[in-house]
C-alpha cells in the first residue's frame, strides 16, 4: 500500500527558474528511500511540498487512505511549547497511549465501587490492546531515545527551549520517529549527531513501522538504511534500487553508457554537417544535403553526462614545508572552561606525528573541539604543555568557520585571506563553483556549503603542513566530500582533525584517538580497526577482555578464535610497546645520546612495520570469522 504519491510536482523559485520540474515519486508501507542529489537541487523544496508546508505550482500529492505525513519543523520549540521539558517533550509522542492509560486507570477506580462484568470485559480489552500497542513499554522507549540522542538524566527535566539549536534538532527527531506517522520524512537526520547516536539512529529507522524518506549526505547510513535511492537532478527523480553504493555503480554504469551515446551521437552530426557544409552549394547534391540538414535538425543531441557536471576541484598535493618529525605534541593537559571548576580534559597526552591523518573521534559535549583549540594556541590549558613541532605551519578550520569576515564580499574575503590579487583570486574561487556574480555575495548571504566551499578554497593555498579540520564535511554535498577526500588523500602534509562521516574516516584516517573520560585513547589504527576493537573490547569486573573463545563453537571456530585472540594479543603487546618509545622519542633528553636515539628511532620503525603485517592479518582473520559465523 503506497503511503504518498506526487506526480508531476512543478515549483518555480523567482522568475523562471524552476527547481523541480516534473517530479514524479510514490513511496510504499515500511520502505525505507535515500533522497540525494547536490546542494540546491531541491531536495529539502520537495520534502516541504510533501509534508505539505508548501504548495507546487502544478503538479499534485496524494495521501491513500489518508496516510500521516511527519516532518520536523524549524523553529519548533517557540515560545509556549520551548517551555516544556525535554522529558514532557518526548512523552507527548505517546499522547494516544497516554490517553488510553488514563482510561484504564478510570475504569480500574470504577471497578473498585462497581465489579461488574461489563466493566471488567471492557477493562480486559482495552488492557489488552495497551499491551499490545507498547503501552508498558513507551516510556522506556523515549528514556532510550534520550540516551541515545546524548541527553544526561539530569538534563530531562529542563525547559526544551534552554537547549542550543542542535539539540533541539535532536528533541524533535526523536519525538518524530517516536511518534511512528506512516511516513517520516528527514531533512540532514545525522547533522548534529555523535557516532553512538548516528548508530542508534540507524538501527532506530531500519526497524520502524514508517516509511522513510531520508535526504542525506552520509554516505553510511544511506548504505545501511536505504532499500532505494532516489536522485533529484535538473528537477526530476530517478529511482535507483539497492543502497547507496549500489547506486553509485549503477549512476557510473549509466553515465558510461551515456557517454558513449554521447560519442557516438556527436561523431553522427559532426559528419552530416561535414556533407551539409560540403554539398549544400552544389546543384547536384543540394537535395541531398537539404535532406540531411533535415535529419539532423530532428536529431536529438546527446551530452556528456560527465562534462555537464561541475566538481569542486581541489588540489593538496604541492609541495609543504617539511616539518620536524614530531608536529603536534600534548603532554599532561588539563582544561577546564572559566566558568566550571570541574575539568573538561585532565592528563591527556597526544603525540602526533609527520604524515599521519590523526582522527578524534569521542561523544558530542566530551571536549573534542576545545581539544582542536588548544592545538592553535586559541587557548592554553591550565596545566600540562601543548606545543607545536619544529618548522610547523597549521591551518585551521574550524567547525563554525567563525574566521570567515561577513562582512565582506566572498572575493575580498579570498584577496584577504590568500594575498591573491582579484584575478588569481576569481580563478581559485571558481575552482570551488564560486563564478559570475556570486563572488560579489556578502559572505554573510552565503549558505553552510558555500561557506565551507570558501573557507576551503582558502586552506588550499595557504602552504600550510599541518592541517586541523573540525568537521571538515560539514554542509557538503556528496560531490564536494569525494572531492575533499581525493585532494586529502593527495596532501603531503599531516593532518588532525575531528569528523562524524564514517566513510570520510575509512577512506583518510591511519590512527584514531578516542576521546573517553576526558582522556585520549589511542588506536594504531584506521577506522575499520577502532571500531572493531571497540566491539571487542567488554568491560569485565573493570577490566577489558576479549570475547573470542567460547563454548558451543565447531571445531573451525574454534580455530579461528584461537588464532584471533593470539593475533590481538600480539597487536595490543606491540602497541603497547610502540606507545611506550613514541613517548621516549617526545623527549627531547633523548637526542642527547646519539647511540640510544638511533636504537629507538630503528626499533619503532620495526614495530610499526611489524603492526601493519598484525593488521592485515588480524583483518583476514576476522573476515574469516565473519564467513564462519564467529
Amino acid at each position: 500500500m503506497k503511503v504518498i504519491v506526487a506526480t508531476d510536482i512543478v515549483k518555480y523559485h523567482g522568475g523562471d527558474l524552476r527547481v523541480l520540474s516534473g517530479a514524479t515519486l510514490s513511496v510504499e508501507a515500511g520502505e525505507k528511500v535515500g533522497l540525494v542529489g547536490r546542494n540546491g537541487a531541491g531536495k529539502t523544496t520537495l520534502l516541504e511540498i510533501l509534508a505539505g508546508n508548501s504548495e507546487p505550482d502544478s503538479g499534485s500529492v496524494e495521501h491513500p487512505g489518508g496516510a500521516k505525513v511527519g516532518m520536523t519543523a524549524q523553529k519548533l520549540y517557540a515560545v509556549d511549547r520551548g517551555a516544556r521539558s525535554v522529558e514532557e517533550e518526548i512523552i507527548s509522542a505517546f499522547e494516544p497511549l497516554m490517553a488510553r492509560e488514563r482510561e484504564l486507570e478510570a475504569l480500574g477506580t470504577r471497578l473498585s465501587e462497581d465489579p461488574s462484568d461489563a466493566l471488567m470485559e471492557r477493562y480486559g480489552r482495552l488492557q489488552s490492546e495497551f499491551e499490545r500497542d507498547g503501552g508498558y513499554e513507551y516510556r522506556a522507549r523515549a528514556a532510550s531515545a534520550l540516551s541515545s540522542l546524548g541527553f544526561a538524566p539530569e538534563d530531562w527535566k529542563r525547559p526544551v527551549g534552554s537547549f542550543s539549536g542542535g539539540e533541539q534538532s535532536r528533541i524533535a527527531l526523536a519525538r518524530l520517529l517516536l511518534e511512528e506517522p506512516d511516513l517520516v520524512l528527514l531533512d540532514e537526520p545525522t547533522n548534529h549527531l555523535d557516532l553512538n547516536a548516528i548508530e542508534w539512529l540507524e538501527g532506530f529507522v531500519k526497524s520502524a513501522k514508517s516509511a522513510v524518506l531520508v535526504v542525506s549526505h552520509d554516505r553510511y547510513f544511506l548504505d545501511a538504511v536505504a532499500g532505494s535511492i532516489l536522485e533529484l537532478e535538473d528537477g526530476r527523480l530517478h529511482r535507483y534500487p539497492g543502497n547507496y553504493s549500489k547506486y553509485v555503480a549503477e549512476r557510473k554504469a549509466r553515465d558510461e553508457q551515456l557517454a558513449r551515446k554521447a560519442k557516438a551521437n556527436a561523431e553522427r552530426r559532426a559528419q552530416l554537417e561535414r556533407f551539409v557544409e560540403k554539398n549544400r552549394a552544389k546543384a547536384s547534391k543540394a537535395t541531398q544535403a537539404k535532406s540531411k540538414q533535415k535529419l539532423l535538425d530532428r536529431m536529438e543531441k546527446i551530452e556528456d553526462p560527465r562534462r555537464s557536471t561541475k566538481n569542486v576541484k581541489l588540489d593538496l598535493g604541492g609541495e609543504t614545508a617539511r616539518a620536524g618529525r614530531v608536529v603536534l605534541e600534548m603532554e599532561d593537559v588539563r582544561y577546564a572552561h572559566e566558568d566550571s571548576e570541574e575539568a573538561l580534559l585532565d592528563s591527556l597526552d597526544l603525540v602526533v606525528e609527520r604524515g599521519e591523518r590523526v582522527a578524534l573521534l569521542g561523544p558530542n559535549g566530551t571536549g573534542k573541539s576545545t581539544i582542536m583549540r588548544l592545538a592553535t594556541g586559541e587557548l592554553s590549558p591550565q596545566r600540562g604543555l601543548v606545543r607545536l613541532g619544529n618548522n610547523v605551519a597549521p591551518a585551521y578550520q574550524d567547525q563554525q568557520l567563525a574566521r570567515l569576515d561577513d562582512a565582506k564580499t566572498v572575493l575580498r574575503e579570498a584577496m584577504d585571506a590568500t594575498g591573491f590579487d582579484a584575478p588569481e583570486a576569481r580563478d581559485l574561487l571558481g575552482a570551488f563553483l564560486f563564478s559570475g556574480d556570486d563572488v560579489f555575495k556578502k559572505v554573510s548571504a552565503l549558505s553552510g556549503g558555500e561557506r565551507n566551499r570558501l573557507s576551503l578554497a582558502e586552506i588550499v593555498v595557504s602552504g600550510a603542513n599541518l592541517l586541523l579540520l573540525d568537521e571538515p564535511t560539514n554542509n557538503l554535498d556528496i560531490p564536494a566530500r569525494e572531492a575533499l577526500e581525493e585532494a586529502l588523500l593527495e596532501y603531503r602534509g599531516t593532518m588532525f582533525f575531528i569528523s562524524h562521516d564514517r566513510y570520510f574516516l575509512r577512506k583518510l584516517a591511519t590512527r584514531v584517538v578516542d576521546l573517553d573520560g576526558k582522556k585520549l585513547v589511542n588506536y594504531l589504527g584506521g577506522y575499520d580497526y577502532y571500531r572493531a576493537h571497540r566491539r571487542l573490547d567488554v568491560k569485565e569486573g573493570g577490566r577489558k577482555t576479549r570475547r573470542r573463545v567460547r563454548p558451543g563453537l565447531d571445531k573451525n571456530q574454534s580455530v579461528l578464535a584461537t588464532r584471533l585472540v593470539a593475533v590481538e594479543g600480539e597487536i595490543d603487546a606491540t602497541e603497547r610497546r610502540v606507545a611506550r618509545l613514541e613517548k621516549e622519542l617526545a623527549s627531547s633528553e633523548l637526542y642527547s645520546d646519539g647511540k640510544r636515539s638511533r636504537e629507538v628511532i630503528l626499533e619503532h620503525r620495526q614495530l610499526k612495520s611489524a603492526l601493519d603485517g598484525l593488521y592485515t592479518d588480524w583483518g583476514q582473520l576476522l573476515e574469516e570469522a565473519e564467513e564462519a559465523g564467529l
